[in-house]
């Protein structure tokens, strides 16, 4: 593993219930090993999203800095629906991949924070895409 010849891991959670609550997961790269977020999507989207006050997010990054690596912003996503935090503009979006390396054997946490307002809702399975070199 080098950064010019990184190995890629997937990590996943299937199905949360943005609705329902929020969830903080933990990653822990390979020993030794630093990363950098390549993509957060949000996929196998069964229950669309809602925004009323604000909308549902999933953040990479640590304890003290809960968006330090990323951030994918849920906004109002249908069912069927796939979504690519490194696809959307970050001058448009709160969508965003950042440039700040993860430092190696440090705790990653992914928080997926829940709509407010109204009725929340939105049901997706959660990839976070991480570069480990």
């Amino acid at each position: 593993m080098s950064y010019d010849n990184p190995t890629t891991i997937t990590h996943s959670w299937a199905a949360h219930d943005f609705g329902a609550g929020a969830a903080t997961n933990e990653i822990r790269g390979p020993a030794g090993k630093r990363g950098r977020v390549k993509d957060i999507l949000l996929t196998d989207v069964t229950e669309t999203f809602t925004a009323t006050t604000t909308s549902g997010n999933v953040q990479v990054g640590t304890v003290a800095d809960p968006d330090a690596y990323a951030g994918l912003d849920c906004l109002t996503t249908a069912a069927g629906a796939v979504v690519s935090a490194g696809a959307i503009d970050p001058a448009t979006a709160t969508n965003f991949i950042g440039d700040t390396t993860i430092s190696a054997d440090s705790l990653v946490q992914v928080k997926f924070n829940s709509p407010t307002g109204g009725t929340p809702a939105g049901i997706a399975s959660v990839q976070v895409i991480i570069d480990w070199f």
